[in-house]
């Protein structure tokens, strides 16, 4: 049987990958990665387009169209992809012998679809080194690896939690000059209690390429319409290098993380509708992409428009809140239409709202019909009482 090796760095990165993890009250599913070679290569990578792009309520799509550079004759090299084990509240184990929250991956090369293999990295934190296998479905059923003790009646469900990481690997060949590789998959959109979206993409791999850099790198993110999301500055310092398409505003701020109630500078995207984009030229990430986006909490047992939080994602959570005045009442009861740019005539809820940072007023505001939940949140916002 044949094995291939992971050289350390990967090894390395492959637990990185896990870090996003917490208890029970929350769902890691996947991290986005870069594919990176898994044997030394000479070829590097010239462009790279990265789209983030949200498919439905629980996942995204994620397209990544690379440009690389063979400066030597054509040569055949392993390539691969690889993914943390799910943690928390979900499906740890394989699903058909694939990481059970990635979906529809392919590879194209040239315009021809490559297929592709899914092997295992079995993780063990107390001795890595340079020779860390990579396990088939086969192995794992055979109970080859040491640490891989209970296999269930179903043939790919083994229950090994957080022991394993996928790797979806392939060989490549490049010519000489510019090869085109489109890299494609769904994954999704990590959770928690205070946590509406965590979605993790992995950039540094792309230091494994013989450049050590991504020449020409682009990244666009599209998570649908009204919605809110933060993003750590780990590969960033400004808002400089960034651009909005559509109905789309940023901004750097300070930030609390609902689930770790740390605060820290990041910046946030207010996109209504639209798409926010990346672009830097010879390109060494030093850090990854983590993006989240908070539940709207109020913990106040009354509501007040002076120290109420809105958010354009999501309508605030009221429970069974009383309201401090009537005008508290009304500016939740106009968030819906503000949250599409309803241009306010009523001077105290302009201004009210004005000084909402994700507000963004249409001069074509058109009516449209409520969501259902939005008419029900309505009806119970009118039931709130006035006072303690």
């Amino acid at each position: 049987m044949t094995y291939y090796h992971l050289p350390l760095a990967l090894a390395l990165l492959a637990i990185l990958s896990a870090t996003p993890a917490s208890a029970n009250d929350s769902s890691y599913y996947a991290s986005g990665n870069q594919i990176i070679p898994l044997q030394e290569t000479d070829i590097s990578v010239k462009k790279e387009v990265l789209t983030i792009k949200r498919i439905n309520d629980d996942d995204v799509r994620v397209t990544v169209d690379y440009t690389f550079h063979n400066p030597g004759k054509e040569k055949t090299i392993l390539m691969g992809f690889e993914a943390g084990s799910p943690s928390g509240d979900a499906n740890t184990n394989p699903l058909d012998g694939k990481h059970p929250y990635i979906k529809n991956f392919s590879i194209e090369i040239n315009k021809v679809k490559i297929p592709h293999k899914v092997s295992f990295f079995l993780q063990d934190n107390q001795k890595l080194d340079n020779n860390q296998s990579l396990y088939t479905v086969e192995d794992l059923k055979k109970d080859m690896p040491p640490r891989a003790k209970e296999i269930q009646e179903t043939p790919y469900d083994i229950n090994v939690v957080n022991e394993f990481f996928y790797v979806y690997h392939f060989p490549a060949t490049f010519p000489m000059g510019d090869t085109s590789v489109i890299h494609t998959y769904d994954y999704a959109i990590s959770s928690s209690v205070f946590i509406s979206t965590s979605i993790d993409y992995l950039l540094t791999p792309a230091l494994r390429w013989a450049n050590k850099q991504i020449d020409d790198f682009t990244l666009i993110i599209d998570l649908g319409a009204l919605q809110q999301y933060h993003i750590s500055p780990d590969f960033f310092e400004t808002t400089d290098s960034w651009t909005t398409q559509g109905r789309v505003k940023i901004g750097m701020e300070e930030v609390m993380h609902e689930q770790t109630t740390e605060t820290s500078r990041a910046m946030t995207v207010w996109q209504h509708q639209g798409s926010v984009t990346f672009h830097a030229k010879n390109f060494k990430p030093k850090g990854e992409l983590s993006l989240f986006a908070n539940y709207t909490l109020n913990r106040e047992e009354i509501l007040d428009s002076k120290t109420i939080k809105i958010s354009l994602q999501d309508l605030p959570m009221i429970g069974e809140m009383n309201l401090k005045d009537e005008f508290t009442r009304k500016v939740l009861e106009n968030i819906p239409y503000a949250r599409r740019g309803y241009v306010f005539k009523n001077a105290e809820l302009k201004a009210f709202f004005e000084g909402q940072p994700w507000y963004m007023p249409d001069p074509d505001y058109k009516e449209v019909a409520l969501t259902e939940e939005e008419k029900t949140w309505l009806k119970e916002v009118r039931e709130l009482k006035i006072g303690k």
